[in-house]
């Protein structure tokens, strides 16, 4: 091999590295109509096969197979087929990078909005607009607040979404004589006079939980949407907002009390799972994952009622929940584009109709919307859950989903930092001060390194 094939190869994993950093694990619709029966760029004879990029694992499972077959379902002579690419996870991922750079052909990748830009930016994605022009596709109607750009384009149609709820225990409400949280008043400062209130029930009692993830130490800054880079390319914690969201974290631990500090939270290896386990904690705002995880009550059991309610807002009548969305793009290396752009349609528009599966659409009918929510309203007739209260939570489309992870170069550094420097200010090891200019610093420098490698 020569020299200059072998430094080819080297760059072209260094930069794949920089690409993937962040990236996370691997019915009818009855209201748009547009992919009943249709028949991309064949004819009824034709039958297209589209490569779908996935692991071994991932194709085995029943779940991946069902996935592939919505499309030959819906389009009729379009199917998928997988295309396997070894390993698991962040290897997996490397791999799929170099793959595409390489101009290897695959079709259709599972994409989330927080990683799918990064891989338009190296031009491995399709752009969509050109097509949903042509189709007169309503993207706005059916996926409202889940739909993302880059730059002015779209690379992904979203198909499931994962959003913030607060999950509190109703015992503990009960017990403290505070009201359960209502969705259209619900903030931060009623949340933390809760806390309050419930922590002083008995010894051993919080009434507020959060985990050392990197979202828990920027929440109100994010729902208010301060922008986290600068128009210079450079990283904008220096902004009071940024500040302010640290000490809110710090304070409901350090001074209010109301929850775990940062020390005892790290001592004694809190599991992100106490709420559920321990029935002594009164309030855990988290990804709605983790009521789905709830309704095992063979692992999960409890003697005590469970609610679930919007994240809090930080004024009055808000509606900014942080989330993260999963889709699906078509590779930039398809040579067969526009069925590639049919099947993501069909991903995006049904995969909700699979077990488990929250969809990003925002126009499914009532009867849809308890397809979806009922099996779960179901698991919680005890706790007197209702599918209403489950959708205002979850999938009410006047939500505002604004991104729980940092979106952009250097991400996957930043997303480090956050949670490394907001323990130390957390763990009162330093000031407030120092950290914010720490986080800055180091930051600016992260940017410039990914800027650096992907050039």
């Amino acid at each position: 091999m020569s020299t200059k094939s072998t430094l080819s190869k080297v760059a072209l994993v260094a930069v794949a590295s920089a690409l993937i950093a962040g990236c996370g694990n691997n019915g009818n619709n009855g209201n748009t109509g547009t992919n009943e029966g249709t028949s991309p760029s064949a004819s009824n004879e034709e039958t297209i096969v589209l490569k779908y990029a996935t692991s071994a694992d991932m194709a085995s499972r029943q779940s991946t197979k069902d996935l592939m077959a919505l499309v030959e379902q819906k389009l009729g002579n379009v199917r998928l087929e997988p295309l396997i690419i070894p390993g698991e996870g962040t290897d997996w991922n490397q791999k799929v990078t170099i793959s595409l750079m390489a101009g290897d052909e695959m079709d259709i990748i599972y994409q989330n909005a927080t990683t799918y830009q990064k891989f338009a930016t190296a031009k491995l994605l399709e752009p969509l607009d050109s097509y949903i022009s042509e189709d007169d596709y309503d993207v706005d109607k059916i996926y409202g607040s889940s739909m993302s750009t880059y730059n002015d384009q779209i690379y992904m149609l979203p198909a499931f979404r994962d959003v913030h709820v607060t999950m509190y225990n109703k015992d503990l409400f009960d017990k403290a004589n505070v009201p359960y949280p209502d969705n259209a008043t619900y903030t931060w400062d009623k949340y933390t006079e809760a806390a309050k209130a419930i922590t002083n029930v008995e010894p051993g009692v919080y009434g507020s939980y959060m985990l050392d993830w990197d979202n828990y130490f920027l929440l109100s800054a994010r729902q208010k949407k301060v922008p986290e880079y600068k128009a210079d390319g450079t990283s904008n914690y220096d902004d009071p907002a940024f500040a302010e969201s640290m000490k809110f974290f710090a304070d409901l631990g350090n001074e209010l009390q109301v929850q775990p500090d940062m020390i005892n939270f790290k001592s004694k290896k809190m599991p992100w799972d106490s709420f559920l386990t321990t029935g002594t904690i009164g309030q855990f705002v988290v990804g709605h994952w983790a009521v789905q995880t709830a309704m095992d009550r063979t692992q999960y059991p409890r003697d005590w009622k469970m609610g679930v309610a919007i994240m809090p807002q930080v004024n009055e009548g808000g509606k900014a929940v942080m989330g993260i969305m999963g889709g699906y793009s078509v590779a930039s290396t398809s040579k067969n584009k526009q069925a590639a752009y049919e099947a993501v349609k069909v991903l995006a528009e049904n995969q909700w109709t699979l077990p488990g599966i929250v969809p990003a659409r925002v126009d499914l009918t009532d009867e849809q919307i308890n397809q979806v929510f009922q099996p779960m309203a179901d698991a919680f007739k005890e706790d007197g859950i209702t599918v209403e209260e489950l959708k205002a939570a979850i999938l009410d489309p006047s939500l505002d989903i604004v991104s729980e992870k940092i979106v952009g170069p250097g991400m996957s550094k930043i997303t480090s930092l956050i949670s490394s420097e907001g323990e130390l200010y957390a763990s009162k090891q330093r000031t407030l001060e120092e950290t914010m200019t720490e986080l800055k610093k180091k930051a600016d420098q992260a940017i410039i390194e990914d800027q650096s490698t992907i050039q």
